[in-house]
């Protein structure tokens, strides 16, 4: 693959799963934002690190490998345009394309085959998709492969290409091939459709209003970026707002309650492990190991302007009479 090839100015298959909830490191909101950035000509910040780096190296390996291994012998992991969808806002980059031949692929997973549909067969004709991952997690099989680890993604791109058949080739911790092999599905295309056509609309009126229309949060600090400043004003809440802050106050306490009782146990548990690294108790191993630091030579901190931000937490406090 030759590096970012979409646009963030609009949808691409990769930023599907987190679109459509599917992603632990990214929101509808996260994916909304970066959109209105790059239209206003801010680019995405550049992240690079050894996965990433390792994984974009590694991606020709695992698709040739995979071909390999279903018997393809036309394939192409040098792909260096985007495909843009026909009439959908949707676009797509693509890490290989092969061309099935019509092979009869049945699961396989001693083989770290596996296809994704009821049958447990799949015939490869035509022009299919390869998507290939890297991952240090632990190996998957058909039915618990994850959901942001390629399919949604896959479909996006069968979607654009208009292709039936499509692969997602993960390499395990460097060692481990597994294949998985999907039909186009309509249902999830379905929802795609849905999901894309929406998350325009939104970016539609950014651009004619200024306005964000931003998704409903699903958690606290998805409400910090809308609104991200505290102007110096006190409003009078009532009703619903009095029960949501005494849920908090009498939570913190059950909290602070659990803490003390922790405590507690670690202090009665450390004085009966004395000196001892690990000790059994039944089944389970209890352990008070040394930590081990590395001499630092000391560093200056670099100059930083002052700068003011809204905190995460809210805080509450009972009036006193």
């Amino acid at each position: 693959m030759a590096g970012k090839l979409t646009d963030d100015r609009q949808m691409s298959a990769s930023r599907l799963p987190a679109l459509m909830g599917y992603s632990r490191y990214a929101t509808p909101n996260d994916e909304l934002q970066y959109s209105i950035r790059a239209i206003g000509g801010l680019e995405r910040p550049f992240l690079e690190n050894s996965a990433i780096l390792f994984g974009n190296l590694l991606e020709p390996i695992v698709i040739e490998q995979a071909c390999k291994r279903l018997g393809i012998t036309k394939f192409d992991s040098n792909i260096r345009q985007a495909v843009v969808h026909e009439s959908l806002p949707l676009q797509c980059s693509l890490d290989g394309l092969a061309e099935g031949q019509g092979q009869t692929i049945v699961s396989d997973p001693a083989n770290g085959i596996y296809v994704m549909n009821e049958k447990g067969v799949i015939v490869l004709r035509g022009m299919g998709v390869i998507e290939a991952k890297t991952t240090k997690a632990f190996p998957e099989t058909g039915s618990d492969l994850s959901l942001a680890r390629g399919p949604i993604q896959l479909q996006g791109q069968l979607l654009c290409t208009g292709h039936q058949w499509g692969a997602v080739a993960v390499l395990y911790s460097g060692q481990e091939l597994r294949i998985f092999l999907f039909e186009a599905h309509y249902e999830t295309q379905k929802e795609i459709v849905k999901q894309v056509i929406q998350f325009q609309s939104k970016l539609d009126k950014y651009i004619a209003t200024g306005e964000f229309d931003w998704y409903e949060p699903t958690a606290s600090i998805e409400v910090n970026r809308f609104f991200p400043i505290a102007h110096k004003e006190q409003i009078e809440l009532d009703g619903k707002a009095i029960e949501l802050a005494q849920t908090i106050l009498d939570k913190k306490l059950v909290i602070a309650s659990c803490e003390s009782v922790i405590d507690d146990a670690e202090m009665k548990l450390k004085q009966m492990l004395g000196d001892a690294e690990k000790a059994i108790a039944g089944s389970m191993i209890i352990s008070w190991p040394m930590r081990h630091y590395q001499e630092q030579k000391e560093k200056l901190k670099p100059y930083r302007k002052a700068y003011s931000i809204r905190q995460t937490n809210i805080s509450i406090k009972e009036l006193t009479t």
